[in-house]
This record gives structure tokens, C-alpha cells and sequence, in this order.
């Protein structure tokens, strides 16, 4: 193979384990070659690098059932999720979940707690991702999200149900007895002898 001739950098097939490295030291130095180098190396580092912070939220079905820390949105999935209590790790009343994707290529994960009576303020839970600040969630029953209603807007919904009824029965009752008036009300030549008939006679 003549290398006076080649340009850019050496293909994987020009430098084999027993060709002889004279000359690709050369090549290696051409202009082209440093800059192909770089674009993949940044490339793959955009991929290899790429890290997404999830966003966090406390979830429970009812106020009995155990306190879930969810976290949606992170890549890569070589997290770690846990619940803390005054800066200590808890491993009892705790459920790990498993690590899921998302269908946009990112994870999500949750970590339950059953958490006992007491000062709910002294529960953390925290997601760590490498290389990322850790991301904490102090446990505060203002920010769970449940599915359960809030009883003011059931009350709400309630009175505004009743009142739309009560409306709508108003207007039935105002048509049915408009119908009945009119199926009821004499037609004039019945009318005329009912008059003739309510006459005294001369």
C-alpha cells in the first residue's frame, strides 16, 4: 500500500495488527484527521454525558396508604431514589420500585414509604443521579397529590348539581302544564254552547 497517496486519516483496514505502524504517525497528524476525531468524540460524549434532572411528586391513593416519591424525566436510569429521616437512610416501611422507561427515552422510578404518626416535616426523600446535585423532597402533606377530592369542591359540585336538577324539573313542569292547558281548553264551538247552555232559558 502506498501512503504517499492516501489522504485524511488511516481506515481500520490500512492499520492492521500485522502491518507495520510507519507512516500513521503521519497521517495521524494530518489536518482532517484531528477534526473527524473531535466531531466523534463530541457526538458520542453528547450521548455518553447526557443526564436529565426528573421532576419529583409526592403521590397517595388514600390518607391509610403509604406516601409515594415519584420521579419522571431522568436519564440515565443509574439512579438511586431512597427516604431519609433526620439525614439517616430508612430501609423499614420503605417499597422500592423498579426503574421504568418513559416512551420519550427518559426513566422514572418511585420509592413508598409507610409513614408512621408523627412529624411528617422530618421525612426527606431524595433522588441522586451522578454527577447531578442531589434532589430533595421534604414529605409535607400540602404537597401530596391524591385521589381523593377535596370536600369543599365536592360540596360544591354537590349544590350545583342539585340546583341544575331543580331547574330542569322547573322547566318540565312549566311545558307539561302549558300542554295541558292547551289540550284542555274548550274549542270555540263547544264554547259558544257551553254559553248557551249556562243561559237561563226565557
Amino acid at each position: 500500500m502506498d501512503r504517499s497517496k492516501t489522504t485524511g486519516c488511516p481506515h481500520q483496514t490500512e492499520v492492521g495488527s500485522e502491518q507495520s505502524f510507519d507512516g500513521t504517525e503521519q497521517e495521524l497528524l494530518h489536518p482532517e484527521c484531528p477534526e473527524y476525531l473531535k466531531k466523534y468524540v463530541n457526538n458520542g460524549r453528547s450521548t455518553l454525558m447526557r443526564t436529565e434532572i426528573p421532576s419529583l411528586a409526592l403521590l397517595q391513593k388514600t390518607p391509610s396508604s403509604p406516601v409515594r416519591c415519584h420521579a419522571t424525566g431522568f436519564y440515565p436510569d443509574r439512579a438511586v431514589m431512597f427516604w431519609r429521616k433526620d439525614g439517616e437512610e430508612l430501609h423499614d416501611n420503605v417499597d422500592q420500585g423498579e426503574t421504568l422507561p418513559n416512551h420519550d427515552g427518559s426513566f422514572q422510578m418511585s420509592v413508598d414509604l409507610d409513614v408512621p404518626a408523627g412529624d411528617w416535616g422530618k421525612y426527606q426523600c431524595v433522588f441522586q443521579l451522578s454527577g447531578v446535585e442531589d434532589k430533595v423532597l421534604v414529605l409535607d402533606s400540602a404537597e401530596i397529590k391524591t385521589n381523593t377530592g377535596n370536600p369543599l369542591l365536592l360540596i360544591i359540585g354537590a349544590a350545583v348539581a342539585a340546583l341544575l336538577l331543580l331547574l330542569i324539573a322547573g322547566i318540565g313542569f312549566l311545558v307539561y302544564r302549558r300542554r295541558n292547558a292547551n289540550k284542555n281548553s274548550p274549542s270555540p264551538a263547544s264554547s259558544a254552547e257551553l254559553t248557551q247552555l249556562n243561559q237561563p232559558s226565557q
